[in-house]
C-alpha cells in the first residue's frame, strides 16, 4: 500500500508541475522524481522498483531545453551528496535499467554544462 501512495504522490506531484505554464525546473522535483530509487542506487534492492522507473521516466521529460538538462544534472549531483554508499554502478545504470534514457548523464563526476 505504501509503493502505491508514493507512485500515486509521485505521479501527481509531477503532472501539477508539469501542467503550470512558464513552468521552471526546481531542484524539489528532480528530487522527487529519484527519491524512490535510493534503495537501489545504494544497492539495498537488486532492481529499481516500479516507482523508480516511473520517476525515472517522469524525470526524462522534465527539462525542456538543454538549459534545465544542466540543472537537472546538478540538482542530482547535489543530491548525490547528500545520500552516503550511493553505487557509481547503480548509478550510472539507473537509465537503462529502468528502460528510460535521459538527455543527460546520471554520473557523480560529470561536467553538468557539456
Amino acid at each position: 500500500m505504501k509503493g502505491v501512495f508514493v507512485a500515486l504522490f509521485v505521479t501527481l506531484s509531477v503532472a501539477y508541475v508539469v501542467a503550470r505554464p512558464n513552468h521552471t525546473l526546481s531542484c524539489g522535483e528532480v528530487d522527487l522524481c529519484m527519491a524512490p530509487c535510493v534503495r537501489y542506487l545504494t544497492r539495498k534492492q537488486k532492481e529499481p522498483s516500479g516507482e523508480c522507473c516511473t520517476g525515472v521516466k517522469q524525470l526524462k521529460g522534465m527539462p525542456k531545453n538543454t538549459q534545465e538538462r544542466r540543472f537537472a544534472c546538478n540538482c542530482m549531483k547535489q543530491a548525490a551528496l547528500v545520500f552516503s554508499g550511493l553505487k557509481d554502478d547503480a548509478v550510472a545504470n539507473l537509465s537503462d535499467a529502468c528502460h528510460a534514457p535521459l538527455l543527460f548523464p546520471i554520473d557523480m563526476n560529470c561536467d553538468c554544462n557539456r
